[in-house]
């Protein structure tokens, strides 16, 4: 009886959370986007690739991941990485088809380090390691595609809404395609 109540209430709970949901399809027919009319995210436009774009600043809560990360062409850049939290999640947009992606890529990462992250942390931060925390984040230029048949998010960190609570050192999740 129990995992019943929960399918019903997660229905029940999603439908809620997209109640006066505007769909988009996007250019190329790939997928449709389904953003709720109460978020603050607006769509502004569709992008290159057939991104579509969010104008408005969102709050975000989650865990980080903040370090260097060796690319595909095996370069090395600094990361920061975003995985919402489910209440955080269901507010943000999806695709019908894909769904959400399980992480946000987050750019003006120096920002977020200095703000989040105390120096000694970053300082003896090594080539494929990440630090990891919890963080409640506004971030705006909120972007929503789809990359190797799976979806992805970006966005541009603004501040911290509030202080971190903690940072450890941590291996970046395996996800992505």
């Amino acid at each position: 009886m129990r995992p019943i109540f929960a399918v019903v209430f997660a229905i029940i709970f999603a439908g809620e959370a997209f109640a006066g949901n505007i769909a988009r399809p996007t250019p190329d027919n790939a997928d449709t986007i389904m953003y709720s009319e109460k978020s603050p995210l607006r769509f502004k436009a569709f992008g290159t690739n057939n991104s579509a774009n969010f104008v408005g600043v969102i709050e975000l809560s989650g865990t980080y991941y903040y370090g260097r990360n060796t690319l595909d062409d095996g370069s090395v850049a600094t990361t920061l990485y975003f995985l919402p939290d489910r209440a955080t999640a269901l507010r943000l947009p999806k695709f019908k088809v894909r769904g959400q992606p399980e992480s946000i890529y987050l750019s003006n990462e120096a920002r977020f380090a200095r703000e989040v992250i105390p120096a000694y942390e970053r300082a003896g931060l090594k080539k494929g390691k990440f630090l990891s925390g919890h963080a409640d984040v506004l971030v705006d230029r909120f972007q929503a595609g789809i990359e190797c048949d799976a979806p992805y998010f970006n966005a541009h960190f603004l501040r911290v809404a509030h202080s971190p609570v903690t940072v450890a050192m941590a291996s970046l999740p395996e996800i992505g395609c």
